[in-house]
């Protein structure tokens, strides 16, 4: 059976409070994750969950929305007519509170495809012309660009990508012809389910065989290449991608490498990165520099950003499980996490504001003495200090001590090994980075 890459429940400890504020979904049972996040604009976002105290696929049906920004949310599990009871969610996306859909995929004979709902989850039509009625269809990913113009994708069918694209709302979908995709590598290549990134109208999705194929025109016509990868889904290799612009992407493995690139995706060139980074899921804010990485496995939870295209992380928080990650813009974003029950946990939410801050060359901010012993200072002439964070060669973060709003920290340094650490810096106008060595 083809493979589901989802994040299991461990126990998780207190989050950073400077990033993430931690929020309920609402769902009723324990251990609820989030598979998939749409955010229409700054206000509604809809998530659908998936069991994370399971090891193989869940036959759950349940979402969650929010109208107020993600401070609060309403859950609800939902029906999908035609053999319901044997189908898994892919992913979602929506255009406002009211209007989403719903990728399907099947768990034995019933076949999959897409779901509308135009009242705000309380029912779902399927939408019968994205067909995924032969037995090898399988829908991974649904996105809708507005409320007329979307573009679903599945696994090869007839000896080609099941690919579909829509003008009016999913009312009819055409499928895109085999001339518009490239071939399957062979026939046992597929996607994954929610495996895709999308930069305006350019989106991508990728394979069993470590290939990404993009389009830059909402769906219809394709192009593939090869990744670093070999597997963007499987057991033993995994990986995440995220572009900031049609251009600039980054790419993850499970086993800790990361490579960027600058033709969206054509070619990698592998990127050599100091401080803590994490393999779960790595999202960039769109049209910047900054970038988010999180984690959920043993020895590896926690999240961790970088203000200069993953090139310099720095710590958030760690023991913290965070599964997917995704941001709208430099002050909305969120971060999976699991339900304890309705009223605790489930997800983060942004509520920082390093992501928003310039990271300025200007900001040359007085580290000394260094190397040292004892202890450091830390001024700017008008830059004022609101943290400072240690972070070990290892990528831990060993010290992080809170300012309010100081022209000069002083940052004791005693009770560490000697070493090199990085020294991240964050002041209401900007953020920077210096190495220190302690003696």
């Amino acid at each position: 059976m083809k493979k589901l890459l989802l994040f299991s429940l461990l126990t998780t400890f207190t989050v950073s409070a400077q990033f993430w504020t931690e929020k309920a979904t609402s769902f009723t049972a324990a251990s609820r994750g989030v598979r998939s996040v749409s955010m229409p604009d700054d206000n509604v976002t809809w998530i659908i969950a998936y069991d994370g105290s399971a090891s193989d696929v869940q036959t759950i049906k349940e979402y969650a929305k929010t109208s107020n920004g993600g401070n609060n949310w309403t859950s609800a599990s939902f029906t999908l007519t035609s053999g319901a009871g044997s189908l898994a969610l892919s992913c979602i996306t929506s255009v406002d509170i009211n209007t989403a859909w719903v990728a399907a995929h099947p768990t034995s004979s019933a076949a999959g495809g897409i779901w509308k709902t135009t009242n705000g989850g309380s029912t779902w039509a399927k939408q019968t012309t994205a067909l995924f009625n032969n037995s090898a269809a399988f829908a991974n990913v649904v996105h809708f660009w507005d409320a007329n113009n979307g573009v679903c994708q599945g696994d090869p069918v007839g000896g080609y990508y099941e690919i579909y694209t829509t003008n009016n709302g999913g009312t009819t979908w055409t499928r895109v012809p085999s001339a518009n995709i490239p071939a399957p590598a062979d026939a046992g290549e597929y996607g994954y389910v929610n495996n895709y990134a999308v930069i305006g109208d350019t989106i991508w999705f990728g394979t069993n065989y470590g290939r990404i194929f993009r389009s830059s025109d909402r769906g219809l016509n394709w192009v593939a290449f090869q990744s670093p990868l070999n597997d963007f889904g499987g057991q033993s290799e995994n990986g995440s991608y995220t572009f900031s612009s049609t251009t600039k992407g980054l790419l993850s493995s499970n086993a800790g490498q990361l490579w960027s690139t600058n033709d969206g995706g054509e070619n990698w060139t592998p990127v050599s990165f100091s401080g803590p980074f994490y393999l779960a899921d790595l999202a960039y804010v769109p049209g910047t520099s900054n970038v988010v990485s999180t984690g959920s496995a043993t020895n590896n939870s926690g999240s961790s950003y970088s203000t200069n295209d993953g090139l310099t992380w720095t710590g958030i928080d760690n023991n913290v499980q965070h599964t997917i990650c995704r941001f709208r813009n430099t002050t909305i974003g969120f971060s999976g996490g699991f339900s304890q029950n309705a009223t605790t946990g489930g997800i983060f939410k942004y509520t920082g504001n390093v992501l928003s801050l310039p990271k300025s060359s200007e900001l040359d901010f007085s580290v000394f003495p260094n190397p040292a012993s004892n202890n450091l200072t830390i001024s700017h002439n008008s830059a004022l200090i609101s943290n400072v964070q240690l972070v070990d060669v290892n990528g831990r973060v060993v010290k992080s001590i809170d300012f309010d709003g100081v022209a000069e920290a002083q940052v004791s340094i005693s009770e560490l090994n000697s070493g090199m650490y990085i020294v991240n810096i964050t002041s209401a106008e900007g953020v920077a980075t210096k190495k220190i060595v302690k003696n």
